[in-house]
């Protein structure tokens, strides 16, 4: 027994008055039989697909849903309607005579005659395709606010670093005459001791003193930088040959290490905006923690490039022992140091970061623990 059969508004005054409100309601209705082909579709229905009853009835469902849908999307919404649980819900895609496409929230149930046997499918649908522009604005705004409140943070994050660094500046102006004074009186003293004294132990312990003297003196060097960087006058730096020259004194000075070296420069690479003595200095405090990271042997490569927004990025590579990912963060940070007492006083990486900053550049690093480092430079392209 067919659907169109056991379902027939003028069977009666109850289905008459079910029938009048299929008709008249505005939510898009339809009912097909078990093949999926459709026997009523309501006049909202006809009217947003833009049929005639006679060019849609007979039709499947697949003739008014788009091909942007999932394929499997109709296989599994007719085997759930005609198998349990009996019904489907979910979103779907349509489409219009004329081609259009819109969104729809769709529910399908499974129909069956007085005696309980399945003898069609219905199904009620509603076009929500101004609630759906409406959540993937709301997304999009959702996405461009995240990445807003990142850029904030790190905004924050670096105003914290420049502050931090700020303040080392005014500290160092104060060690610089507070303690560089003293300490050169105590070294002329010493230097003066070692040339009356020639007991072989003082001697020794001269020779230690000199040499805490002149740790001392470096670390207080390398704080007084921070308060130098925006009284540099930048003019046009040529890379290649600096990064080689600075390599190579880097190099010459761990010369017990078994490092391959690859360095790749673009051709035609601009020169840069900088302070070459200051950039220099940059750089050798990246390439020594590079090779310090490796120990005994190992691989470092360093390539230049052009990038389109006015800068030329430089990255340096190495495969040493990596930076544990909750020390990142910190790298640039002064005196912060991951090595063993006396072996670093954590000024380096900062004093590196300090310089490009002052340049108008951004330096960041990636690490992972027993792969390597990775540290890129963005530096900006010279303009005369």
């Amino acid at each position: 027994m067919s659907l169109k059969k056991e379902i027939n508004p003028l069977e009666d005054d109850h289905l008459g008055w079910m029938a009048a409100t299929l008709e008249s309601v505005s939510d898009m209705v339809f009912i097909a039989d078990l093949e999926d082909k459709l026997i009523y579709a309501n006049p909202a229905a006809l009217k947003k697909f833009g049929y005639t009853k006679e060019e849609l009835l007979g039709k499947t469902g697949e003739h008014i849903m788009s091909p942007s849908n999932p394929k499997s999307l109709r296989v599994e919404m007719l085997k759930a309607t005609r198998e349990h649980p009996y019904a489907w819900e979910g979103e779907v895609i349509n489409i219009t005579k004329d081609g259009q496409e819109y969104y729809t929230h769709l529910r399908t149930a499974l129909v069956r005659n007085k005696r309980g046997e399945p003898i069609g499918m219905s199904g009620i649908s509603r076009d929500i395709t101004d609630r759906k522009k409406a959540q993937e604005q709301l997304e999009d705004y959702a996405r461009k606010l995240e990445q807003a409140n990142q850029e904030l943070r790190e905004m924050q994050e670096q105003l914290v670093k420049s502050e931090k660094l700020a303040a080392i500046g005014v500290l160092a102006a104060g060690l610089a005459h507070e303690i560089g004074n003293p300490l050169a009186s105590i070294s002329s003293l010493v230097q003066l001791l070692q040339r009356k004294v020639l007991d072989a132990k003082a001697q020794e312990s001269f020779q230690s003193i000199g040499t805490h003297i002149q740790r001392v003196s470096h670390i207080i060097q390398h704080v007084s930088d921070f308060t130098k960087h925006e009284q540099m006058k930048r003019m046009a730096v040529d890379l290649e040959p600096l990064i080689r020259n600075t390599l190579q004194k880097i190099c010459l000075q761990n010369n017990d290490k078994l490092v391959e070296i690859h360095t790749k420069f673009e051709s035609g690479l601009p020169r840069v905006s900088a302070e070459a003595s200051q950039l220099a200095q940059a750089f050798s405090h990246i390439f020594v923690n590079a090779l310090e990271a490796m120990d005994k042997a190992g691989k470092l490569d360093v390539d230049a490039t052009k990038l389109v927004k006015g800068m030329v990025k430089v990255s340096i590579r190495d495969t040493g022992r990596g930076i544990p990912q909750k020390y990142i963060r910190k790298v640039f940070e002064p005196f912060f140091t991951t090595k063993e007492v006396g072996k670093g006083a954590g000024l380096g990486l900062s004093v590196s970061y300090g310089i490009i900053k002052s340049f108008g550049g951004d330096i960041r690093v990636e690490s992972i623990v027993g792969k390597g480092t990775l540290f890129e430079m963005l530096l900006p392209i010279y303009e005369s």
